[in-house]
């Protein structure tokens, strides 16, 4: 077949796939009755943070020291009280190593202990600790 015959089949079957698909694309229908985005304040119940320690236990589970007891000390009364509050533990690479949630009495307990003993955490591996109170 002459080339010129190619290239010409070949743009005319371009010009028909590109008109379908055009076709195809404008018969389609959006609607929508609003869009719309926004931002808010969010207050905290506690402006100036809290203060966390843990405690240890040698575990031959783990070979090592693990935490037991996280605490969570300078929770703000009667701001927070009722509040649900999550600790999270934090190794390297920012990764999980255990959580724990809890519900805060009213009023605060200070401390406030939550047991991390079933989540064999050696003690070695926590960076930080998160503390998130909602």
């Amino acid at each position: 077949m002459d080339p010129r015959k190619r290239f010409l089949i070949a743009g005319l079957v371009g010009i028909m796939v590109f008109a379908i698909v055009f076709g195809v694309a404008a018969s389609l229908t959006v609607t929508a009755s609003s869009l719309g985005a926004g931002t808010g304040t969010v207050a905290s119940c506690d402006t100036n943070g809290v203060t966390t320690s843990y405690d240890t236990a040698y575990s031959a589970s783990v070979a090592g020291y693990k935490v037991t007891t996280v605490h969570v000390t300078g929770i703000a009364t009667p701001g927070c009280d009722g509040l649900g509050m999550k600790v999270t533990l934090i190794g390297a690479a920012d990764a999980s190593l255990g959580e724990v949630t809890a519900t805060l009495a009213t009023p605060v307990a200070s401390p406030t202990n939550l047991d991390f003993s079933a989540d064999n955490v050696l003690a070695s591996a926590v960076l930080k600790v998160s503390v998130v109170i909602s």
